[in-house]
């Protein structure tokens, strides 16, 4: 186990807290109770802080917590951070504590919270004061983590950074229906509007008025709501399609113009509206706000009395008056530029579609709708269509061949979609026509004067309902390229850190969807069989489906699953969950087209105002594909798919060219109550959204960067108080390298920077422990101190006035007790040596008959002990006996079961890896590997056969050597035993030292012969290695040569292949005779 999992385990202390996963709040908060680890594992128990009778157990061995094969309990953390403005300071960085962040923050109502680069907006469902002028003007030309979070902030950054960088910006707002993001981006526009830079030299100071530019940017978000916006079963506000807006500035950065992108209308809605939805608000603007004039003109009536805004049954929206909002829209749209002419002109249409969706169409196999009908004779004339020509196309089509046209009659029900679709294309082509009205009154004259801009993106969310569809899938396939975008761009900030630091990082992991982007929009992909099949003229939904069952059955699994019981459907594996989509509806959505001759009739009105909006204008992407020259000379329709999909990766484009900045905005419950918070909905949603991701790929690297003074702040008291007391400059990054050397030896768990200490996820936790436990350690210290002084103070004081009180006490005493002692010395005396006497006399005799009864006791207890022992001896040695007997026949008996057990498990695992050593001997890449393997094994014997030689070599002249030397010593012991004796004879002098000079020189002799004779032991032994190695050579020989015989029996795949490897074997054959030889 390495040493951090140990420091992690020591973090759990008791009264240490921690989380666990719970059905109900996603994760519950239980503290420490105890602790019983082995040798091998770790048991923890922890008790629930709701419900103290409950108990949360962890165990797993020390094996897997070291493999990180199990997670540690997340901790929790302490409550004084659990109310961070940022998630990227806590202590514990993990998914529950992040929640609780969160949830503690929104019950305290604040609304914001920062995760990074990523602005956490959680929805109050209510109205706050958080918006007002002059909290505007507090956060203009403040930095961001100066004030508390707050959409101003992140408008004010992306503000900066376009002055600073000169580079153009993209704040990203997503969520969920009902997360808020609507008014997000509504706030954020206003934010630039009406905010004054006072910073800016060149900018125009707005003070209480804006510019005529800011007004129409404003306005803007009325006639978008009012045209693009609904109520749904999850907001009443609803956004319907994306829209990207441009707000220009030019090099003084003040607003000279603005730019409106939408992205994929949710025309389906004009139709049909699930229960408790509405259709478009302008809509019901319009049946409630018109004047009576305007209601007689156009024929106007209560909402319920139209079939395309009363089939939810559901028309009005509590605390929302429509007839207001009517006003505040017509408002608008003259504050953009468009005339009361004009706006009659969109009512007049407006009353028309709804006249439309009133049109009955009867019969039974043929469809039948009356010219007298009332519907139609309204809409024809608001319209100004030809009512005969426009009845005629409703019930009939037209099929064009090469030789002739054929008109057929339409069934009831293609009749109705006939009819539907004529409304869509119009309320599609009124609302493009208003963005680009809009787009031509707001941008600026001169291009040149645009130097930057900064875009707000307001996207739909991540969709799963229960029964999902074509703008389900279109919506999700957006969110999989957001999401993309997002990763890839927090995981460039974090490299970068890191760079800038100039740290030793690795590549970090982080989940990546370009898999299920490819499956959705490449060659092959969903689209582009969504647009083959809509091209088909038997095309259907069902075809489009087994289509897919049969491109993506196999190749791409983890994305794409048929579900087990229906057969016109199919689940999308997303990056937030699963959704299934039922194909029902995704060809004549996809296609989204009208007849040809309704059409040209359209076109072809009375009404200039509808002849405006439904011509064809030049396409703003290109087009898709080209009909072949056989079937149709002109290009083929692009479908609303193929549009969407170019629209996408424009926008795609455009955010990749900007700085990114991020607002995730959650739905904090289902219900819309305000300040309600269910943790479970929303744990799901930072699941979806990202922001759990961005924290593992910081978790993944180091999550938490102290700058040397902050840290050295902090933990200096972990350290001897040499290293910073008392220098009046001490060198804070020397004394961070000393508090980290002492107390984190694992290297790996920390990096430093230039400027900063980068830690691993956890760490800081360790560090805040140990730091808890030096101040308590101190503040023990101090307070010993104290009530020391104060003890010993107080003891002094009453000591002082008890020796004085005892002193007077004492004097008077000691006079009265000395007369008393004076008499009582003499009958003292007297009685001491008279009891004295008798005291003698009586411990004498006593004294006698103890030591007679002792011995007579200590000799029959000595006796009975002697007995005792005897017959205990007896017992333990003939139950030694028989424990060993039995002992060593369980002994035998287990082994003997383990040895046919373990026979078994070899058997089986040997025959297991025989039939996998076959399957590798048979295959050309095995025998390729076992060339190359003996090729190398014949190299390294080569290469030990030198060296073994060279060895033997220099052992050989060693040995030489010392034999000379031998010899040499030799010849000098008999010079001198020669000389010794001609002495000896002159004069005989004492023998001493004579002596020790020959055991000297017989010992070095003696030692010479042990050295050559062991350099013998080595030669012979290095004759050995050798002779064993030429073996081994020899037998290597053999095996290449049973190989290639091998190789010439299998059956080859390729020819090249073969060829080499005939040629690399008879390479190292003649290699390694080469060698043999040489050597």
């Amino acid at each position: 186990m390495t040493t951090s999992n140990l420091e992690q385990l020591e973090v759990y202390t008791k009264g240490t807290k921690a989380w666990f996963p719970d059905e109900k709040q996603g994760w519950a908060s239980a503290s420490f109770v105890s602790k019983e680890q082995d040798a091998k594992s770790v048991k923890m128990t922890f008790q629930d802080d709701i419900d103290q009778s409950k108990e949360h157990v962890f165990e797993a061995n020390f094996q897997d917590i070291s493999a990180n094969k199990v997670d540690l309990p997340p901790l929790r953390n302490p409550p004084k951070m659990e109310n961070t403005d940022d998630l990227t300071n806590l202590s514990y960085l993990n998914e529950p504590s992040v929640l609780n962040t969160i949830k503690t923050r929104y019950d305290q109502h604040n609304i914001y919270t920062y995760s990074g680069i990523v602005l956490i907006a959680t929805n109050p469902f209510a109205r706050v004061n958080l918006y007002e002028p002059e909290i505007i003007q507090k956060y203009s030309g403040s930095r961001r983590g100066d004030l508390e979070p707050h959409l101003f902030a992140i408008a004010e950054d992306a503000y900066r950074c376009m002055i600073r960088d000169n580079k153009n910006q993209t704040i990203i707002v997503s969520g969920e229906s009902g997360a808020g993001k609507t008014v997000s981006a509504k706030y954020i526009m206003r934010y630039f509007a009406t905010a004054d830079d006072k910073e800016a030299s060149g900018k125009q100071a707005k003070g209480d008025s804006m510019t005529e530019v800011e007004e129409q940017i404003l306005a803007t978000n009325p006639i978008m709501e009012a045209f693009g916006n609904a109520k749904t079963t999850r907001n009443d506000n609803s956004s319907r399609f994306g829209k990207y807006i441009e707000i220009q500035f030019d090099n003084q950065r003040n607003i000279v113009g603005a730019k409106i992108k939408t992205y994929l209308l949710e025309r389906s809605r004009l139709i049909f509206q699930p229960e408790t939805e509405r259709n478009y608000h302008v809509f019901y603007q319009l049946c409630a706000g018109a004047s009576d004039s305007e209601k007689q003109e156009l024929a106007l009536k209560s909402w319920s009395d139209f079939h395309y805004l009363n089939q939810s049954g559901t028309g009005e929206i509590p605390s929302v008056d429509d007839a207001k909002e009517f006003s505040e829209t017509r408002t608008a749209l003259t504050t953009i530029g468009i005339g009361s002419d004009t706006q009659a002109d969109m009512f007049r249409l407006l009353a028309a579609l709804l006249h439309l969706g009133n049109i009955e169409i009867g019969g039974r196999n043929d469809a039948i709708l009356p010219e007298d009908e009332p519907s139609l004779v309204l809409a024809t004339q608001l319209l100004g269509l030809d009512r005969a020509e426009f009845r005629k196309w409703i019930v009939r089509k037209q099929i064009v061949t090469r030789s002739e046209k054929i008109i057929t009659n339409l069934s009831p029900l293609q009749a109705q979609v006939v009819r539907d679709s004529v409304a869509k294309y119009v309320y599609a082509n009124l609302f493009d026509w208003l963005v680009s009205l809009i787009n031509e009154s707001l941008s600026c004259p001169d291009l040149e004067m645009v130097d930057n801009f900064i875009g707000v993106l307001d996207i739909y969310g991540f969709e799963h309902f229960k029964k999902n569809s074509f703008e389900q899938f279109c919506i999700n396939y957006a969110n999989e390229k957001l999401q993309q975008q997002f990763n890839q761009h927090v995981f460039k900030l974090e490299q970068e850190e890191y760079v800038k630091e100039e740290i030793d990082w690795k590549f970090i992991t982080f989940s990546d969807n370009q898999k299920c982007i490819e499956m959705i929009e490449a060659k092959m992909g969903i689209l582009s069989l969504l647009d083959e099949e809509s091209r088909l003229p038997s095309g259907s939904d069902q075809g489009f489906c087994n289509k897919l069952y049969q491109n993506f059955g196999t190749t791409y699994q983890d994305y794409f699953k048929k579900p087990r019981f229906s057969n016109n459907a199919f689940t999308v594996v997303h990056y937030a969950h699963d959704v299934q989509y039922e194909s029902e509806g995704f060809m004549d959505k996809n296609k989204d087209t009208v007849p040809d001759e309704l059409l040209n009739l359209l076109q072809g009105s009375n009404s200039q105002f509808l002849a405006e909006i439904v011509q064809p204008s030049a396409p703003s992407t290109p087009v898709i594909e080209q009909a072949p020259k056989k079937a149709l000379s002109q290009a083929k329709k692009p479908t609303l798919g193929s549009i969407f999909k170019l629209s996408l990766i424009n926008l795609m484009d455009t955010i990749r060219q900007t700085n990114v900045h991020y607002i995730r905005c959650i739905k904090p419950n289902e219900a819309k109550v305000e300040w309600v918070f269910e943790s479970n909905i929303v744990l799901s949603q930072l699941r979806a959204c990202g922001v759990l991701e961005t924290i593992r790929i910081s978790c993944a690297g180091y999550p938490t960067r102290w700058t040397f003074d902050e840290f050295s702040e902090r933990y200096h008291a972990l350290i001897d108080s040499s290293y910073w007391y008392p220098k009046e400059n001490p060198d804070v990054k020397n004394i961070c390298s000393v508090i980290l050397d002492t107390h984190i030896k694992d290297t790996d768990k920390y990096q430093i920077g230039l400027t900063k200490i980068f830690f691993r996820a956890g760490q800081l936790a360790y560090m805040e422990k140990l730091r808890t436990d030096r101040l308590n350690e101190c503040a023990t210290l101090i307070q010993k101190n104290i009530r020391r002084f104060l003890a010993r103070l107080h003891y002094l004081r009453v000591q002082k006035l008890t020796v004085m009180l005892q002193s007077i006490s004492r004097r008077i005493t000691a006079k009265n007790q000395l007369e008393h002692l004076r008499r009582e010395k003499a009958a003292t005396v007297i009685q001491k040596n008279w009891r004295r006497y008798i005291a003698r006399k009586k411990y004498l005799q006593i004294r006698e008959s103890i030591i007679k009864i002792q011995a007579v006791s200590r000799g029959f207890l000595a006796r009975k002990r002697f007995q005792e022992l005897k017959r205990d001896h007896a017992a333990i040695l003939i139950q030694k006996i028989a424990r060993g007997w039995i002992t060593r026949k369980r002994y035998h008996a287990k082994r003997n079961y383990i040895i046919s057990v373990q026979t078994c498990i070899r058997r089986r695992n040997a025959r297991k890896q025989l039939v996998v050593l076959r399957a590798e001997a048979r295959s050309v890449s095995h025998l390729k590997e076992a060339s190359y393997k003996l090729e190398s094994r014949v190299v390294d014997l080569i290469d030990n056969l030198s060296k073994q030689r060279e060895e033997k070599t220099r052992l050989k002249s060693k040995a030489i050597d010392l034999e000379n030397q031998v010899k040499s010593w030799m010849q000098r012991y008999e010079r001198l035993d020669q000389k010794a004796k001609d002495v000896e004879t002159i004069v005989k002098p004492p023998q001493v030292a004579t002596n020790d000079i020959w055991a000297t020189l017989r010992n070095q002799r003696d030692q010479l012969q042990t050295d050559y004779i062991a350099s013998l032991n080595k030669i012979k032994s290095q004759d050995k290695d050798l002779t064993k190695l030429r073996e081994e050579l020899l037998h290597q020989r053999d095996e290449i040569t049973k190989l290639r015989n091998r190789n010439q029996n299998a059956k080859k795949t390729s020819d090249s292949d073969i060829g080499e490897l005939k040629n690399q074997i008879s390479a190292l054959k003649t290699a390694t005779d080469y060698k043999l030889f040489v050597q």
